[in-house]
């Protein structure tokens, strides 16, 4: 009889845990590297899923606002990203080594102009100059209590144009966080511009994240690299795919009861005459500009 009651209870404790589980949607992109011609897919699959009327969360994890590799990129096509990135209303995003190279002028006017938080906590001022983003942010979705760090790796940074700039191991700052921040989370997100093997490891000596989003490497995770309780997801590269990860959690301990990753393909947007040739002439305008600094 005792046995009995016993699963009795347990049945229903966890049906009512079913019932009363938060639903949250984490829809994510990393590395778009200005790629303008993907931002209307992009947007569609954003409002479609914001549609369904679950509670959801937007965020980038870096190199979203500049890209070398494409010469017209490095110089035009920030701004317009900002502004498609407010518009669409992500709630943060982790400062990409991309974002660095604009320099420090350039990279305060584009964080000073964008409406969510620009977020890394592994970069600190050295000689108390005013840095152009915050260690972490914290979001209210119903009931939940989320702490959002960034973090950036070592690999590339533009120190040259930052001298003031402190680089601190991951490890380290996010200890300390989690230590002062972490017990009045409910959920713990980790935006790290730095590999899913890196994050992987970052996970495996600090427990207590829930979900770590990454860029930087250009992977992709359809499944979620899963690391004691703490789930590793990137989404390619170049705007390829929205990451949507579907979570369950139990509110009165904040544990993730189920979760469900999907990459959404984003379509590469044609482009109108008049567009071709308004970006054809910038790349001629940027030539002449380079060959005459050249000849000077």
């Amino acid at each position: 009889m005792t046995r009995a009651l016993a699963v009795f209870l347990l049945t229903i404790l966890l049906f009512t845990s079913s019932i009363f589980a938060t639903s949250l949607t984490i829809l994510y992109t990393n590395d778009i590297h200005s790629r303008l011609e993907r931002l209307e897919s992009l947007s569609s699959l954003i409002a479609q899923q914001r549609a369904k009327g679950d509670s959801v969360l937007l965020f980038d994890v870096g190199d979203a606002w500049h890209d070398f590799r494409v010469p017209i990129y490095a110089v035009w096509g920030a701004s317009e990203t900002v502004t498609w990135m407010n518009q669409i209303e992500y709630d943060a995003m982790a400062l990409g080594n991309h974002e660095m190279y604009w320099g420090a002028e350039r990279l305060a006017s584009l964080s000073a102009s964008s409406n969510f938080p620009l977020l890394c906590a592994n970069l600190h001022s050295t000689f108390q100059t005013t840095i152009p983003f915050s260690p972490y942010t914290c979001i209210l979705v119903g009931n939940l209590r989320v702490l959002v760090v960034g973090l950036i790796g070592p690999e590339l940074l533009p120190y040259q144009d930052f001298p003031w700039l402190r680089y601190e191991q991951p490890e380290k700052v996010l200890r300390d966080l989690l230590t002062q921040q972490g017990s009045t989370a409910d959920l713990v997100i980790v935006l790290g511009h730095l590999s899913v093997g890196e994050a992987s490891r970052i996970a495996q000596a600090i427990p207590g994240i829930d979900v770590f989003l990454t860029g930087h490497s250009h992977e992709i995770t359809p499944e979620p690299v899963k690391v004691g309780q703490t789930l590793v997801l990137q989404a390619g590269a170049f705007g390829h795919f929205l990451g949507r990860l579907q979570l369950e959690i139990n509110p009165s301990t904040g544990r993730i009861t189920s979760a469900d990753n999907t990459l959404l393909p984003t379509e590469k947007n044609s482009i109108s005459a008049e567009e071709g040739w308004t970006r054809l002439l910038k790349v001629a305008v940027l030539i002449v500009g380079l060959l005459s600094l050249l000849f000077v």
